[in-house]
């Protein structure tokens, strides 16, 4: 499968002439290889892309904001000007950031996507979550820097890489804005020579060559027709077209000699990652108890019950689902007294089942003396914290041979790896509504044990403190 080489454009300082540079970069590589496909889009909310090329002035839907939702890149994309096929701007791209989080979502994306050829990001000149998601999934990200300031602000740029394990070498520095009529005495002549020592210097690579200001470039952006024209065709007679020129040739055979290098590594790190959540779903399933684990009516086969109850100890001994009626009926008899058919406690029935939605419900076996255990009965928060709780005490002869009628108790029974209980057990359970088996699913299930993790820490330190307790 073809995939995309990615190029981000990225600079913490703004005015150093990253749109002008992706916007023009991606009109020149489509020069040199026209039949490579071009995609270019922007996180930055200016709009400059979309005035450029766009063929109409048509509102359409699809814009850059859907690149971190399920859809296919290829499908937001739109022709455009000079053979450059671009992926609309968003107007609302900042009001979405705060409900992105990762920064592989763009990089994952982008790898399963039947887009190929050249794709040029231009990001915003901060290190928001839109910069960093197109920073992780470059092949090669090209820095303008126009003076020192700007080359400082490239140290976030290449912390950023090394904190995802990601190398400098990514970073490739590129002068620009630069004014030829500036000389210096000394061993460099003008601003290019020093502003590529000084990169170099801090261990930065550059590309040949420089990109010049120029009055004639900069009045493409604003003149009388309105438009944003490029320079490959209105700004032949400058310096700054052989400059593209040169810049493009440089990019398009490190595109030749590298490939799509990242978005390989990425799909193959996507394909280990999904290969791997499978296998432990799979054994996730094959864990679960065939039925309910109260009256055994099996699960249908499509998967689907009126309601149920996760549920799963912490040894991981047991796992399965419960009918929700089941559960009701054995947690209300056993800890509130409950008997079933009685409809004067239909209402505390509804009431539980609401706050059950919300909560998590632990059960938690102690073994007390030879002849006596207790069943503490907690409801939780979805963080762990507890709510409310009860306890049940339960008399016996021979834990689990003489005393049947706590159901609770059969249930730790199940759970046990013998008819020799350890002294504490613990079953965490969670209403699932009516689609159970979305419990054992990856994110659920992290969930999960994130909570039943907490729970354990926090039953133990309890532990600790009434032995000490005991103690004195």
């Amino acid at each position: 499968m073809a995939r995309p080489y990615v190029i981000t454009i990225a600079s913490e300082k703004g005015g150093v002439g990253k749109t002008t540079l992706a916007t023009n970069l991606a009109i020149y590589l489509k020069g040199l290889a026209e039949d490579l496909p071009v995609t270019l889009f922007s996180f930055d909310n200016h709009f400059t892309v979309d005035q450029m090329f766009a063929l109409s002035k048509k509102p359409v839907s699809n814009h850059v904001g859907q690149l971190f939702t399920e859809s296919d890149p290829a499908e937001l994309v739109s022709a455009g000007q000079y053979g450059v096929q671009f992926i609309p701007s968003c107007r609302q791209l900042f009001e979405r950031q705060n409900h992105l989080q990762g920064v592989n979502h763009l990089a994952e994306t982008l790898s399963r996507s039947t887009l190929q050829g050249l794709v040029i990001i231009d990001t915003s000149p901060i290190l928001d979550i839109y910069t960093r998601n197109a920073l992780y999934a470059a092949d090669r990200v090209i820095v303008p820097i126009k003076d020192a300031p700007s080359l400082e602000n490239c140290r976030n740029l290449a912390d950023f890489l090394t904190e995802q394990s990601l190398s400098k070498a990514t970073l490739r520095l590129l002068p620009c804005l630069i004014d030829t009529r500036i000389h210096f005495d000394g061993p460099f002549k003008n601003s290019y020579q020093l502003l590529k020592a000084y990169a170099i210097n801090r261990g930065y690579k550059c590309f040949e060559g420089y990109i010049a200001k120029s009055p004639k470039v900069e009045s493409l952006a604003t003149n009388p027709q309105g438009k944003i024209l490029p320079i490959l065709t209105h700004g032949r007679s400058t310096d700054v077209h052989l400059q593209f020129m040169h810049l493009a040739r440089q990019v398009y055979l490190d595109y030749l000699q590298h490939g799509p290098t990242r978005m390989t590594i990425v799909a193959d790190q996507l394909y280990n990652l999904e290969t791997l959540l499978e296998r432990e779903r799979r054994q996730r399933t094959a864990k679960l108890h065939p039925g309910c684990l109260c009256c055994d009516n099996s699960l249908p086969e499509d998967g689907i019950w009126p309601g149920a109850y996760f549920l799963e100890d912490s040894d991981g001994r047991l796992s399965g689902f419960i009918e929700e009626n089941c559960f009701l009926d054995m947690v209300l008899q056993d800890c509130y007294g409950e008997q079933k058919g009685r409809g004067a406690a239909d209402s505390l029935r509804e009431l539980f089942a609401e706050s059950a939605e919300r909560s998590y419900l632990l059960l938690q076996h102690r073994v007390i003396s030879d002849d006596q255990s207790q069943i503490d009965f907690y409801r939780l928060d979805q963080h762990g914290e507890k709510i409310s709780g009860r306890t049940l005490l339960i008399k016996q002869r021979g834990l689990f041979n003489r005393q049947r009628g706590s159901r609770l108790l059969q249930l730790f029974q199940k759970s046990a790896a013998s008819e020799h209980p350890p002294e504490r057990q613990l079953l965490l359970a969670h209403r699932t509504g009516n689609q159970p088996l979305a419990m054992i699913e990856q994110q659920a299930y992290l969930q999960w044990q994130t909570v039943f993790s907490r729970i354990r820490v926090d039953l133990a330190a309890e532990s600790e403190t009434e032995q000490a307790d005991a103690n004195t």
